[in-house]
């Protein structure tokens, strides 16, 4: 196989494998994120902080949420097809590293922004970082069972 065959193999690989991990990674936040317990956090936010966006559409909001984070798995799959080779550490333990760093790169920024820049409720916030944190784990796990011989 020469490189262009290569290049063009991990081309379709991320493009097909970023596409499922996305499915999988938006069912994962949906349960994570629609059980009762999160729901009436958020619920309870929604009536009582000002940082709280309204949408006025759920499908709407859906869409967009799918694919805002649909950007981000295309990502994650490439860093994780990237650096997958590199780590030596075998099997599902070394996608948890890598998972583990990303979820770092990932969810860090966010919440620290998030904490100190608005008025975000901090229980949400915990929440976010927990549900991020768990969401690119389950990437990384994903792409594992799937692109790793």
């Amino acid at each position: 196989m020469d490189y262009q065959d290569k290049e063009n193999l991990m081309f379709a690989t991320i493009l097909l494998w970023g596409a499922v991990a996305g499915v999988v990674h938006f069912v994962l936040i949906g349960m994570l994120y629609g059980n009762p317990v999160v729901g009436r956090m958020y619920g309870a936010a929604a009536t009582e902080s000002p940082a709280m966006k309204h949408w006025t559409s759920k499908p709407k909001y859906m869409v967009t949420q799918f694919l805002g984070t649909q950007v981000e798995v295309y990502l994650l799959t490439i860093a994780f097809l990237w650096l997958r080779p590199l780590v030596a550490v075998p099997a599902y333990s070394g996608a948890l590293l890598i998972g583990a760093l990303l979820a770092a790169i990932r969810v860090y920024p966010r919440y620290w922004n998030m904490w100190i820049q608005t008025t975000y409720p901090n229980r949400l916030l915990a929440t976010e970082a927990i549900n991020g944190s768990i969401g690119t784990l389950a990437i990384a796990l994903f792409l594992q069972a799937v692109t790793q011989p």
